[in-house]
């Protein structure tokens, strides 16, 4: 009797394993989606050409920062679903588009409430000219503590490109996210040349801090194009800021940064100067070995998940337009 039962289990578990091996082979086959959560209308191409690049490279959605609210309309209405609007400020005086001033806050408020756009950012510390000597007074400038306000109001990302370097800028971004909870305080590029120490600190103390991981996913030693003649850098320094190491694995230190706070990073790419857009494929291929060591949930989460929920009511509310 005894052996009669163990022989139908046996039966039994190999007809559930032959049913269920196919859809494991599907999903083993499907590759986990990415949605760059970081990038701008590029220089040297044009912009089709540019969206034209993301969806042959297989991206599932992209972020595009612009200060220019009319062409990013524009182009938002020509990718529905595709490309996720965010509105920036203009950085040098030779751009386009909207500046810190006293109305900025204003008038991204103004474009957040017509479904126009679903983020603030990229907001630049070093703007040209520049007012403040520090970057920590930058980041507290009543201007932009005014977008803050209103990204917390409605409840929107607001994106901050700031080298957290020091302990100034680290307390900074720490009042701006304890003031405006009700902001996702994105902190582009991992805080730039922010140790995952600077970056733990803040997460742990403020549950609406997160970061992409634009250029931070670079190849080890930057891309082709990046790398600086040798000799050029004082002994010890890099010139790069990714957390790739040689062998197309996470720095340790990262690793376990992203499996503590797995729902805190943004897979991003910061397409924008000249060299970069012909890099799509290299920069998503890198990512995807880098970060599927995580595990398939952590991976799922930074590709695409967080991005997913942090714009879910914007992009609801884009489809009703």
């Amino acid at each position: 009797m005894r052996i009669a039962v163990k022989a139908i289990a046996t039966l039994t578990l190999m007809v559930v394993a032959t049913l269920e091996t196919p859809v494991a082979a599907e999903r083993a086959k499907s590759p986990v989606p990415y949605i760059d959560a970081h990038s701008h209308i590029a220089e040297g191409i044009s912009i089709d050409e540019e969206i034209a690049a993301f969806r042959a490279a297989g991206l599932a959605q992209v972020a595009i920062m612009h200060p220019d609210a009319a062409p990013l309309q524009k182009l938002a209405a020509q990718h529905p679903g595709y490309v996720v609007p965010f509105i920036s400020l203009a950085r040098l005086p030779s751009m386009a588009g909207l500046r810190l001033s006293s109305s900025a806050a204003s008038t991204m408020r103004e474009l957040a409430q017509a479904g126009a756009v679903c983020g603030f950012g990229e907001i630049p510390t070093r703007i040209v000219p520049r007012t403040e000597p520090t970057d920590d007074l930058s980041l507290l400038n009543p201007d932009r503590l005014a977008i803050y306000a209103e990204a917390a109001r409605l409840r929107l990302p607001v994106n901050l490109h700031v080298d957290i370097a020091g302990p100034q800028v680290e307390d900074s971004i720490d009042l701006i996210a304890k003031r405006y909870r009700g902001a996702t305080i994105v902190l582009a590029h991992a805080g730039w040349s922010a140790d995952p120490a600077r970056i733990a600190r803040l997460m742990a103390a403020n549950p609406n801090v997160v970061a992409d991981l634009s250029v931070r996913l670079d190849p080890h030693g930057g891309l082709p194009a990046d790398p600086l003649p040798p000799g050029s850098l004082p002994p010890g320094a890099t010139d790069t800021i990714s957390i790739i190491a040689a062998d197309g694995s996470l720095l340790p230190e990262w690793a376990v940064l992203m499996r503590r706070f797995p729902k805190r990073f943004l897979f991003a790419m910061d397409i924008t100067q000249k060299q970069r857009p012909k890099y799509i494929v290299l920069l998503l291929e890198t990512a995807r070995k880098a970060l599927a060591p995580l595990g398939s949930r952590n991976e799922h989460a930074i590709a695409h998940r967080n991005f997913e929920r942090m714009t879910v009511r914007c992009k609801e509310a884009r489809r009703k337009l």
